[in-house]
């Protein structure tokens, strides 16, 4: 039942179930909420569907700029180069018969690392790395076979056994350690249909084949994403292609962070309905602010092109997951523009209040410490103490009479500790005498992580998680 796992992505305490149960219409359909965060994966579990059938993710954006590729090398196809283009890794490559009425093509190319997780690169590095000496220890033993073999006659086959020797030793001292992984290269090839549609096919093969490539647009304009191969991570990307063809965005998430915090808020699970978000009814625009190339932290060009994208698509409501100690409330750009675009657009903007607490004055910006958004502070009910953290109920038995509790602990929550703040929720008041935090919510969930991770679904905990339950 409902009430047996209601602790999973916390509904039940808050009566946001029993509101659904009760107006199933009203699960937010028609309400579109952005995800600033480490960006969205379009392929995790429950950001499929909403609830009513719609598409789930609607867009994405890459804010940090971390995805950009260069595309402004141009060349012209002649009808005697057939379709071949010399791609910029090096490679050759074969292009499709596609619609392209000018003949010339954006070229571009991108290394894998400068894209991927952080923890996704240490995972590659390690599974290439075995690959690579697996290889050669494979070679290293034939060629002491082969060796073995001619030293059975060395005064006749001294120069081979010499020969053998060398080899032998240069294969030792090569080993993965000694030999830098460059990591995957990817070309691109970018072209105006005859539509006047940009399109950019990607070799995510790495052979220089593009003919069965797809061809990708803007992604909120046919919302399709691609994955890199298996070997690479099973990454799933997203496109966008700016300036006339001469930058790509490749959209990737640079953490499982914000996938899980679209979770929270939106995720639809039709099979598995305890995992649903709180809003299973909901769009959901990914904005990426988290910088893969500064290890997913936000920039200030970042935030502010993220709230551009916020405008762009008439969001509802903002989720941002994200914050930093501060001493100098409502003071900033980056406070006057989310000021601006919830006072003078109507945007609902909800942020998490901090991981920093239970001292005093540990609320961070812009949730605890920025007026017109809504910050959120953490709180743990019996429900999450038992679903989430598998904690065990009190012992009510008594020593006197020998007698066990009868309460019953599928449906009984009150031999568990009260529900109460997370010890870690930042604390107000601001530096300015304001409150900081203006509610709590729930402060943790199991809910749905990016494909790359090998996994479905993830425990996390923080006012990260308490700021989606919020604004679901």
């Amino acid at each position: 039942s409902s009430e047996q796992w209601s602790g999973l992505v916390p509904k039940t305490d808050t009566q946001a179930a029993h509101f659904i149960d009760t107006y199933p219409n009203c699960d937010g359909r028609n309400v579109v909420v952005a995800i600033l965060d480490t960006g969205v994966d379009p392929g995790a579990i429950g950001l499929q569907r909403t609830s009513d059938g719609r598409p789930k993710v609607i867009d994405l954006v890459d804010a940090t700029g971390a995805g950009d590729v260069n595309t402004t090398k141009v060349v012209t196809l002649k009808k005697e180069d057939g379709n071949i283009i010399p791609g910029l890794s090096g490679r050759t490559l074969t292009v499709g018969s596609w619609d392209c009425p000018s003949g010339t093509y954006h070229l571009g190319v991108k290394r894998g690392y400068e894209l991927f997780p952080k923890s996704l690169v240490t995972r590659l590095k390690t599974e290439r790395s075995n690959a690579w000496n697996k290889k050669q220890r494979a070679a290293t033993n034939a060629l002491e076979l082969q060796l073995a073999a001619l030293s059975r006659d060395a005064a006749k086959n001294k120069d081979a056994v010499a020969d053998m020797k060398l080899q032998l030793g240069q294969l030792r001292d090569k080993t993965s350690s000694t030999s830098p992984d460059e990591g995957p290269v990817y070309d691109l090839v970018v072209f105006c249909d005859g539509s006047g549609t940009w399109r950019c096919a990607i070799d995510v093969s790495q052979t220089g084949d593009l003919r069965g490539s797809t061809l990708y647009t803007n992604y909120r304009v046919e919302r399709q994403y691609g994955t890199f191969e298996p070997q690479d991570g099973l990454l799933n990307f997203a496109i966008n292609i700016y300036d006339e063809g001469n930058v790509v965005s490749i959209y990737c998430d640079t953490g499982a962070h914000g996938t899980h915090v679209a979770g929270i808020v939106a995720g639809y699970n039709p099979e598995q309905s305890d995992l649903n978000g709180v809003a299973p009814g909901a769009q959901i625009v990914g904005i990426k602010i988290g910088d893969t190339r500064l290890g997913s932290m936000e920039t200030g060009p970042g935030l502010e092109r993220g709230l551009l994208a916020v405008l762009e698509n008439n969001c509802d409501i903002i989720n941002m997951s994200y914050g930093e100690p501060t001493k100098t409330p409502n003071k900033g750009r980056y406070a006057a523009f989310a000021r601006t675009v919830v006072e003078e657009h109507g945007v609902v903007f909800v942020a998490s209040a901090g991981n920093a607490g239970p001292a005093l004055s540990t609320a961070g910006a812009p949730g605890g410490t920025t007026t017109s958004l809504i910050g959120v502070g953490a709180y743990v009910s019996p429900h999450m103490m038992r679903d989430e953290y598998s904690m065990r109920q009190q012992d009510h038995s008594s020593s006197a009479t020998g007698h066990e509790s009868k309460h019953s602990s599928s449906s009984s929550m009150n031999t568990y500790p009260p529900g109460m703040q997370y010890t870690w929720s930042s604390r107000g008041p601001a530096f300015d005498g304001d409150y900081g935090p203006n509610i709590s919510a729930p402060g943790g969930a199991i809910a749905c992580v990016p494909n790359w991770t090998l996994q479905r679904n993830q425990l996390m905990n923080g006012t990260s998680m308490s700021s989606p339950n919020c604004a679901g």
